[in-house]
């Protein structure tokens, strides 16, 4: 399956790298989000992966004979304790204008969004937990620390807006 790179600035070549080390921040979000918001319906596909900062707690660790509710139940306890530094969210689409061979599908394209986020201290101080090994990893990916640091764009949790609405 061929495909094609593009940018969130709409640049495209078949077989190309996009900077995929792009990362959207609070400066770029409301142009991105919406150019999200527009590609979504008509996505063949979408792809996610997030980045946090830790993925191992103490205690048994996940394990292939893990039932799904154990998993599930573990991977929670993770969830709750890290949080989110990145989403990836990539769109998927069939290219009609490249066109594709007698009983082909047309070639894909992958717009690939790299947000970074980190949580809002819009209700004062937060506790961030890092995992040492988690760090390690993602600094081996060329992860800027200092960048989610300084621009990453603030969230919060859904009990955190209801609060702040409340």
């Amino acid at each position: 399956q061929s495909a094609m790179l593009e940018d969130a600035g709409g640049t495209s070549e078949p077989g190309a790298s996009a900077d995929l080390g792009s990362t959207i921040t609070r400066t770029t979000f409301e142009p991105a989000a919406a150019a999200l918001a527009e590609l979504l319906p008509t996505a063949e596909f979408v792809a996610i992966d997030c980045e946090m900062t830790g993925i191992h707690l103490g205690g048994a660790p996940p394990s292939q004979r893990d039932t799904t509710q154990e998993r599930y139940d573990k991977m929670r306890r993770v969830a709750s304790a890290y949080s989110l530094m990145q989403v990836g969210i990539c769109t998927f689409h069939r290219d009609a204008a490249a066109g594709a061979g007698a009983g082909a599908a047309a070639p894909l394209v992958a717009r690939p969004f790299n947000f970074s986020i980190l949580p809002s201290m819009a209700g004062g101080p937060r506790r961030l937990m890092l995992d040492l090994s988690a760090c390690t990893f993602l600094r081996g990916n060329r992860m800027d620390f200092n960048a989610w640091l300084d621009a990453g764009v603030p969230f919060l949790s859904e009990a955190e807006v209801e609060e702040a609405t409340s």
